[in-house]
């Protein structure tokens, strides 16, 4: 089957410069319970500011503390194709459900060239490759024709994480049976009513137990009411971490929670400043109550 639900993109906790795998834990018990599983090493974990050796270290720890019943997705992005082909070996033998792969992010890129860098990276593969759409970072802007064609000649890529808010792409990959998972928070709804086969975003990270119930009324079609849990629970959280600053504002928010030992952030990142923390804890405490509200309303 290929890469679906909800899968959000995990910040890495770092203490002293080093993983650090009791927030990590902390951080599997916050969010698993109302999630199918994570996307791991990807923007959002600072994978481009680790070492391939690191990368690989947390990775193997990760999925070591990951119950089997939940889906790990790999992010394998690179400059080079063959450390990217190396990590995606190295996370199929971990048993992760897949990887998550863009474009080359420093040369100019043409779309035979994209092709060329993620047919190594598919013959390394025997599980799904996600295509990352992300023209912020790679400096590129994916056509919608393009992976159609690239499926035809790659055996292993089944959807594509659309960062991009280019949403004509939508129907156009899932009219040629490629999954479409959303891949930004600031148009997060949009993408739902779009009707993606999954998320890979930070919010269910975040407050899982409200995406949950917005993914479950999504999946039933119930648009409306899937709105209104949103707009109460978790925008005010997308409203305060922000465009750009997302992974600095979600550890300092995981870190005032306690699930995060530390906020601490690899260079060239700076942690926020204490207003700021200030803020994303009152939105996060926003949604927390209008959940609650949610769930005595739905007993009574």
């Amino acid at each position: 089957m290929p890469i679906s639900g909800v899968l959000p993109v995990i910040p890495t906790p770092f203490l002293d410069g080093r993983f650090d795998p009791a927030s990590f834990g902390r951080l599997l018990d916050h969010m698993l319970p109302g999630v199918d599983g994570y996307t791991l090493a990807g923007s959002t974990g600072e994978a481009p500011s680790l070492t391939t050796a690191e990368r690989k270290d947390i990775i193997s720890r990760a999925v070591e503390m990951t119950p089997d019943d939940k889906t790990v997705v790999v992010g394998v992005s690179h400059t080079s194709s063959a450390e990217a082909a190396d990590l995606s070996r190295h996370a199929q033998a971990l048993g992760a459900a897949g990887v998550l792969c863009c474009a080359p992010y420093y040369y100019a890129n043409q779309p035979d060239g994209i092709l060329a860098f993620l047919a190594e990276v598919d013959a390394a593969l025997e599980i799904d490759l996600v295509l990352y759409d992300n023209p912020v970072t790679t400096k590129t802007t994916l056509r919608a024709e393009w992976p159609v064609g690239w499926a035809d000649e790659l055996a292993h890529l089944t959807a594509v994480k659309l960062t991009d808010h280019d949403l004509t792409k939508i129907p156009v990959w899932k009219e040629a049976g490629l999954n479409v998972l959303a891949g930004d928070d600031p148009i997060l709804f949009q993408f739902l009513a779009a009707g993606v086969d999954g998320v890979m975003v930070i919010a269910p990270a975040v407050l899982p137990e409200s995406f949950a119930a917005v993914w479950s009324a999504i999946q039933a079609g119930e648009t409306e009411s899937a709105l209104d849990t949103f707009s109460r629970e978790i925008a005010p959280f997308i409203h305060a971490f922000g465009i750009g600053d997302e992974i600095a504002t979600t550890k300092t928010l995981l870190a005032d929670l306690g699930i995060f030992a530390s906020d601490e952030l690899l260079a060239p990142l700076r942690p926020v400043d204490p207003s700021r923390r200030a803020q994303l804890r009152q939105a996060y405490e926003l949604g927390r109550t209008a959940a609650h509200e949610r769930r005595v309303a739905a007993a009574a």
